[in-house]
């Protein structure tokens, strides 16, 4: 099985693409026929329903149904959560990996129907080799989880790529030109801003920068704690908590309401009242549609007024990018828009006024849905030059009046390759320890590893590489020809991979 899958693995929706025989990129249609796979999972004893199946059964209050989980990719939490399902904690590597798994059976009975696979092949014993992409803002330990869950799934993972660069590989195969692009990806559950150029010689990543928890779920948000709010207010009771989930789908559907149209209503109906809840995009008689939310009680509810803050959040983001660049919008060529949540008008226009130009919103061949798993597909099956930057600040533990300190070797957007050299005092039973964040302090960043270096005498010299994986390799030297050296490529050493692998494949999926 030669074909290189690309996979776009979002938070409530997700992509499989290839390059066929032409060398054109192409969707793999999910059973029900449609272009994207809901990430969502419902679990029948140990049958697990991927997509819309589990979808459709959130309405049923008992049912064990299972979304967002890439927002907890990375987390530190404990083993009584949700993720522990049928005695066995899969965490979110685990869902994550059954979600792939869910898009590997798909992509295995496309391609043995196109005769790509053995006609006696099984899915389960096939590996398929795969480009996952993953937001720019995640650190190392999402992306090991990351590349595990597809490793769990059956999946060979060639590489991990960030979604903003797939998107603009998308987008680049159309334009063919050089350009300096800005890329605005705001997907169901995540967000990113990435500037690159195109050439000839390929695509370079000049900045990125992104929200750990901000999408299209949170402008979801507001509209459910409205309706929830209205219907306390209007007739002094309470949204029964069964209805929670049917909830949660109005506010999704009114927010789709509200993209294509000013006014949308919901229709609340309980045991102890119905109740008709008008909602409108903007406010026709506001000065200012970006203005703060007005806090006026009886105010109707005005959609882009009310996510204000989120719009707030969005632009500084672009802010820190163009300036990370040493950029300003006049230097950029095109905005590019991707991720479903783009659809919302407030987010063209936002980009609009702070750019102060007029965005392609209807490019031919690019879609906000599947330009990232496209993107992805095109890197892995033309060996797509992409030259990236940092994702995080990496630095290491020195003390500073007697406190421990992160001295920071590689800034964020730092261009990969990257190489350090610095000579540093040691202390006796000395540890370099390795962190990654932005902050000076240890208890605000992750700790990447450690590397215990005994008694140095005197100084110590640390020479320091960051791959274009996101591999760190330090080197330490001491003493008369002393060496030490610390390779991390992971922190994830908690997951017993081999164990998870055995429980994802156990689990039935069923189409």
């Amino acid at each position: 099985m030669n074909k290189c899958l690309g996979i776009d693995l979002g938070t409530t929706f997700s992509c499989v693409s290839y390059i066929d025989a032409d060398g054109l990129p192409q969707i793999i249609s999910t059973t029900e026929g449609a272009e994207t796979t809901a990430s969502v999972i419902w679990f029948d004893g140990k049958v697990a329903f991927v997509g819309k199946k589990a979808n459709d059964r959130k309405i049923m209050p008992t049912s064990p149904v299972y979304e967002f989980v890439k927002r907890d990719m990375g987390k530190v939490m404990g083993i009584n959560t949700r993720y522990n399902v049928n005695g066995f904690y899969y965490g979110a590597t685990g869902f994550s990996g059954i979600i792939l798994r869910k898009l590997k059976k798909e992509a295995f009975n496309f391609f043995k129907k196109k005769g790509l696979i053995a006609a006696d092949a099984e899915e389960k014993s096939t590996i398929i080799p795969a480009i996952i992409t993953v937001p720019a803002y995640f650190g190392d330990l999402q992306r090991q989880e990351t590349k595990n869950a597809g490793y769990a799934a059956g999946f060979n993972v060639i590489s991990i790529i960030n979604e903003p660069t797939a998107a603009a590989l998308a987008y680049g195969r159309i334009i063919q030109q050089n350009k300096k692009v800005l890329v605005f990806d705001l997907g169901g559950g995540t967000f990113d801003v990435t500037i690159l150029k195109f050439s000839n010689e390929g695509s370079t990543v000049l900045a990125s920068d992104g929200a750990d928890e901000l999408g299209g779920k949170d402008w979801d948000d507001i509209i459910m704690n409205y309706l929830y709010s209205e219907y306390r207010k209007k007739t002094g009771f309470e949204i029964p908590p069964d209805l929670g989930w049917e909830i949660q789908q109005k506010a999704v559907e009114a927010k789709m309401e509200l993209t294509n149209n000013q006014e949308a209503v919901v229709i609340i109906s309980t045991d102890q009242s119905d109740l008709e809840i008008p909602l409108y995009r903007t406010d026709p008689n506001a000065y200012n549609e970006f203005s703060e939310f007005d806090m006026d009680e009886n105010r109707p509810f005005y959609f882009e007024e009310r996510a204000s803050n989120l719009l707030s959040l969005c632009r500084t983001i672009c802010t820190k990018v163009l300036e990370a660049a040493n950029m300003n919008w006049g230097d950029l060529d095109e905005i590019v828009l991707a991720g479903g949540s783009c659809r919302m008008p407030m987010i063209s226009k936002l980009l609009e006024e702070i750019s102060k130009r007029k965005l392609n919103l209807n490019i031919p061949g690019f879609s906000y849905d599947t330009a990232i798993a496209i993107g992805a597909a095109i890197y892995g099956s033309h060996k797509t030059l992409v030259n990236d930057v940092s994702s995080k600040t990496i630095g290491i533990e020195v003390k500073s009046n007697g406190r421990p300190y992160i001295e920071h070797l590689i800034p964020k957007n730092k261009s990969l390759p990257a190489l350090y050299e610095g000579s540093f005092k040691a202390e006796n039973n000395a540890v370099l320890k390795v962190y990654e964040g932005d902050s000076h302090r240890p208890d605000e960043c992750v700790l990447r590893g450690r590397l215990e270096l005994g008694n140095p005498e005197g100084e110590v010299k640390i020479i320091f590489s960051a791959d274009s994986q996101g591999v760190l390799n330090f080197l330490v030297e001491f003493g008369e020809g002393r060496k030490n050296e610390l390779k991390i490529s992971s922190i994830d050493d908690s997951v017993n991979i081999n164990e998870l692998k055995e429980k994802v494949q156990a689990i039935e999926i069923r189409l």
